[in-house]
Parts: C-alpha cells; sequence; structure tokens
C-alpha cells in the first residue's frame, strides 16, 4: 500500500537541519527547504519513522508528517515543480 505523505520540519540545530535534508532527500523530493513531499511504502515509512525519532530532538525540534490519501495527492495544485514521481520510479535510499 502507498502512503502519501508531505514532511515539514524545523530546528535551531545547523547539523540537524543538514541530517533531516540528507535523509529525507533519500525518501521523498525536496518540496521547499525544510519541506518533502514522499510517495513511501508502508515498511519505508517504518524505516524513516525509526530514523526521524533516532535524529529529532523534541524539546528544541518541530517536526510533521501529513499523510495524504491517494484521491488527495491527485488533486494537489502546484505551481513550479513537476508532480511527485510513482512509486516505482524514485530510488529509496535506506542506509
Amino acid at each position: 500500500m502507498e502512503l502519501y505523505a508531505i514532511i515539514a520540519y524545523d530546528t535551531p540545530s545547523d547539523s540537524r537541519r543538514a541530517k533531516l535534508a540528507r535523509l529525507l532527500k533519500g525518501f521523498g523530493e525536496r518540496r521547499q527547504f525544510s519541506v518533502f513531499e514522499c510517495r513511501l511504502r508502508r515498511e519505508h515509512w517504518a524505516v524513516l519513522k525509526t530514523r526521524i525519532e533516532d535524529l529529532v530532538n523534541k524539546d528544541e525540534d518541530v517536526l510533521a508528517v501529513y499523510f495524504l490519501s491517494p484521491e488527495a495527492a491527485g488533486r494537489t495544485y502546484r505551481v513550479g515543480h513537476t508532480a511527485i514521481k510513482l512509486l516505482d520510479e524514485p530510488e529509496i535510499i535506506i542506509q
């Protein structure tokens, strides 16, 4: 089953910000500096969630994951970016 997610984060730490960006680039596409759009299989989400929880400082950082239904993702309006790749297209990097 596919999961469509928008992931947004904010952190005062340059180091964690860079690590989050590297992590999320392996699972989705950057839409803004700290916003990623991801199309994931459930097993990829499990890996990503664990790595996010290990990385984020719950006292200083904010990270939100907004899950969209496939219908909602298909109705997304965007200007300036191409549509998110199909699930078969992205190269998921799990390190």
